[in-house]
């Protein structure tokens, strides 16, 4: 996908690429356990937050974006627009890879689109990345350790 987009060649989207994803930030996964376990710290030290039962929380960024959204914004940091073309799901499996049709099936099956609202309310969770910035960062790491062929 990556490198594809750096070459400004067209790249394959299933569906109308209005499926979404919802990346997160290993920093913001980070902040999230160590809120949650002052929370619990806190109510087994009197402090009022500890929850009665167990709870569970979207850790996730503060939204989700589509597959065309955000393939339009990936390409932009290669200094190109983005060519995409669009196939159902069963074409568009017949073109990629089998890892990659697999793939991307486990993104666009679930379409992730979650709210962080429980976890900012309850923990005082705030990701200080989106999505798109915690994906282009790993993207910068792959292409700094030699992993992507891009510019």
């Amino acid at each position: 996908m990556w490198e594809t987009l750096a070459r400004g060649e067209t790249l394959l989207l299933p569906n109308f690429g209005l499926e979404t994803v919802h990346h997160v930030h290993a920093d913001d996964v980070a902040q999230a356990f160590a809120l949650a376990v002052e929370a619990e710290w806190a109510g087994r030290h009197g402090r009022p937050g500890r929850p009665e039962r167990t709870e569970f929380y979207n850790i996730v960024s503060e939204r989700a974006l589509t597959l065309r959204g955000f393939a339009e914004a990936a390409a932009g940091w290669f200094g190109r627009d983005a060519s995409l073309e669009y196939l159902p799901f069963d074409d568009f499996r017949e073109r990629v890879s089998a890892t990659d049709a697999d793939t991307t099936w486990e993104h666009v099956a679930r379409s992730h689109s979650m709210s962080i609202r429980k976890a900012r309310d309850e923990l005082g969770y705030a990701p200080a990345y989106t999505s798109l910035e915690a994906v282009r960062e790993a993207v910068d790491w792959l292409r700094a350790d030699g992993q992507l062929d891009v510019p």
